[in-house]
């Protein structure tokens, strides 16, 4: 069963790019007493390691940050301006909320502000003020007052949302699914190998920093050197109206063939194909050329590494409110598990030859 409350305190917890401390300290707890150690990355990258009987590195990473904004600067009259952190759409944002967290850690509520309709010009109604340009109201009449809350410049800000189930009730809404779900996966994933004896030793990272370069994968995968890295994001449902695709909701975890930063290891998505076939997991393909995971750092470290990126579908990726499915959640956890558990010497000189 799909442990709702830890997806619940996973995903609205705060931690955008650089400031993720609040979330690796979530699934910290929900990974030390599953691990057999915890290390972290200069950059604050968490990483339990669960040891194997073998000499197999298998790496997971799920990055932990979010997008959000950090505080450019404070005007006269005390609205917020902005500088983006990651990738928004201007549309997403008017009128959503967001809070602003202080050099002291209060947190102070605020509101993407924007003109009212009336008065504007067709031309003006139609256009969508950028990220950069936009501004928040904390509810003050002047820059004194919001200095007086404590804000400052630099002070990070991220999304407010709520954790809804919806109609359908294996469909969770909720903020930063890119990629706290990914986080879960890895929480999952140690929980049911708990008591197992595997013979990788396996490292499951929360990587900082991916929605503004991929950095914490580079570092994580300098410190570990893995033999296999899985890194495991969210991908785009093409299930809405005006898109397409077969990338849908529901069908299964998605495995990346392709995407902008890395080409899947050929032997390994066979050998996930395979596991999935063989324990009727759910699955499906996904194939973009444009985009990026850890992936596109972790596959070259050294002189290569095995790799592959599993996704979840998703809807409504980088807004205040995005959509999955439980199955897919579940498809991907007990994927990685059937692999880790049928990992030897064997299946991966296999998979290796299949390059040679």
């Amino acid at each position: 069963m799909v442990d709702l409350e830890m997806l619940k305190n996973i995903s609205l917890v705060n931690g955008i790019s650089g400031f993720e401390k609040q979330a690796t300290r979530v699934m910290k707890s929900y990974i030390e007493d599953c691990v057999d150690e915890i290390e972290y990355d200069n950059l604050g990258s968490l990483i339990g390691i669960k040891k194997g009987t073998g000499q197999l590195k298998v790496l997971l990473t799920g990055h932990i940050d979010e997008i959000g904004f950090l505080v450019k600067d404070i005007d006269e009259q005390g609205f917020i301006h902005v500088i983006p952190v990651g990738g928004w759409m201007g549309q997403n944002l008017p009128s959503s909320l967001v809070v602003i967290t202080t050099r002291e850690g209060n947190d102070i509520k605020g509101v993407f502000g924007s003109m009212a309709p009336h008065g504007k010009t067709a031309e003006e109604m139609n256009k969508v003020t950028a990220p950069q340009d936009a501004f928040i109201d904390v509810g003050v009449l002047n820059k004194q007052e919001a200095i007086d809350l404590g804000i400052r410049k630099g002070d990070p800000i991220t999304p407010v949302s709520e954790f809804t189930v919806m109609g359908n009730k294996k469909c969770l809404m909720s903020k930063a699914w890119d990629n706290r779900i990914g986080a879960a996966v890895i929480i999952e994933v140690f929980k049911q190998l708990k008591d197992e004896s595997i013979y990788p030793t396996l490292y499951g990272a929360g990587t900082v920093q991916e929605e503004v370069g991929l950095r914490g994968a580079k570092t994580v995968g300098q410190m570990v050197k893995p033999d296999i890295a899985i890194a495991i994001d969210v991908t785009f449902s093409q299930d809405i109206p005006g898109d397409k695709g077969d990338v849908k909701l529901g069908t299964g975890v998605a495995l990346g063939v392709m995407d902008g930063s890395a080409i899947a290891h050929t032997g390994l998505l066979k050998a996930l194909e395979a596991i999935c076939q063989e324990n009727q997991i759910p699955y499906q393909y996904d194939m973009t050329s444009v985009g990026g995971t850890d992936s596109g750092e972790l596959s070259k470290v050294d002189a290569g590494v095995m790799n592959i990126t599993l996704s979840i579908p998703s809807r409504y990726m980088h807004s205040h409110r995005t959509i999955i499915h439980t199955d897919d959640f579940q498809a991907t956890v007990d994927l990685i598990v059937s692999f880790i558990k049928a990992m030897d010497q064997s299946l991966m000189t296999q998979m290796i030859e299949d390059k040679r």
